[in-house]
């Protein structure tokens, strides 16, 4: 079980910096999504700057449990927005496969408050 959360952990670790940091630098590509869903570019930026603070909480989650637990409830956040606007401007199966990262985050997340001292 801790292998499969670490390598969860890892994964997300890569994933959110990579999408954080284009959001944030403001990549064509994610510029044109935020353009093609309505959402003004301030979204966006918010978006990945939320996504760029969750991965280091998740890094240092590997000696403080208390900190992955709040970076992916964090990134959980950012996660129902996405589901939401892919439920709602795409086809399903975009608005699925988010609803799939939702949850993972989640799990994510109470697993390491289950580990947290507090």
């Amino acid at each position: 079980m801790n292998i499969a959360v670490s390598i969860l952990q890892i994964v997300f670790i890569v994933f959110f910096s990579i999408a954080g940091a284009m959001k944030v630098l403001g990549h064509t590509h994610m510029r044109d999504e935020f353009d093609n869903f309505g959402y003004p570019h301030w979204l966006m930026r918010v978006a990945g700057t939320l996504e760029l603070i969750a991965t280091p909480l998740l890094i240092v989650g590997f000696w403080q449990p208390i900190y992955a637990a709040f970076g992916a409830s964090l990134l959980t956040a950012v996660m129902i927005g996405a589901c939401y606007t892919n439920f709602t401007q795409r086809p399903a199966a975009y608005g699925w496969g988010t609803m799939v990262l939702a949850l993972l985050c989640a799990a994510l997340a109470a697993h390491f408050s289950m580990l947290a001292d507090f």
